[in-house]
């Protein structure tokens, strides 16, 4: 049976490029930030589902990393802590098998959009990207499974304020549809009898 997902998605234009691919009621907007993300969480967690999935657009900090790339968390970090993703494997193989350019890699929630040379300091502790939310609606999944995917739409080489985000954010936002169809796919792989809680990490 496959298992039951909670896709959260914090900004619209990420629900509705998910939601074009899953359906209306399968994506649910979670708000940008920190903060929109913890109301967020406090309200889904008694929601019915196996497996929490945080998906959209983040910063790239790994140096290998480029714009257009996916990144699975095998773990994502935030203030208060880690937590491991093990469903990561199989969803970076469902990725593969689509023939994205997958990494699979630690993703840090932090406080406020990272720019310049924190990029290199935060790729210094092993993470391959960055977003606002992820680790803070981590919270929602409790005991069940969590996972994170996150479509790389700025980097070093290419920062938010450059003339080409535009298209970049276009492009990125097409290839989180394309993610969203793999999801379904690994649904079925990722079943409640195939997979482990997430396990803390401090």
């Amino acid at each position: 049976m496959p298992a039951r997902l909670l896709i959260c998605a914090p900004l619209g234009l990420e629900a509705r490029a998910l939601r074009a691919a899953l359906g209306r009621n399968s994506v649910r907007r979670t708000g940008f930030g920190p903060r929109r993300s913890a109301r967020s969480a406090t309200a889904l967690a008694a929601a019915d589902f196996d497996l929490l999935v945080v998906a959209g657009l983040g910063g790239g900090v790994g140096e290998d990393v480029r714009s257009g790339d996916v990144v699975v968390a095998d773990e994502v970090r935030g203030p208060d802590g880690a937590v491991r993703c093990s469903s990561a494997p199989a969803l970076v193989a469902e990725l593969h098998r689509a023939g994205f350019p997958v990494h699979c890699g630690p993703i840090l929630t932090t406080r406020h959009v990272v720019r310049g040379a924190q990029r290199a300091e935060l790729a210094a502790t092993g993470a391959l990207a960055v977003d606002m939310e992820s680790a803070v609606l981590a919270r929602a999944a409790g005991a069940r499974g969590i996972a994170v995917v996150r479509v790389v739409l700025d980097t070093a080489e290419q920062p938010l304020l450059r003339p080409g985000t535009p298209r970049r954010t276009m492009t990125a936002l097409a290839r989180l549809h394309a993610v969203g169809s793999c999801l379904s796919r690994w649904s079925r792989v990722a079943s409640p009898e195939n997979r482990h809680a997430p396990e803390e990490v401090f």
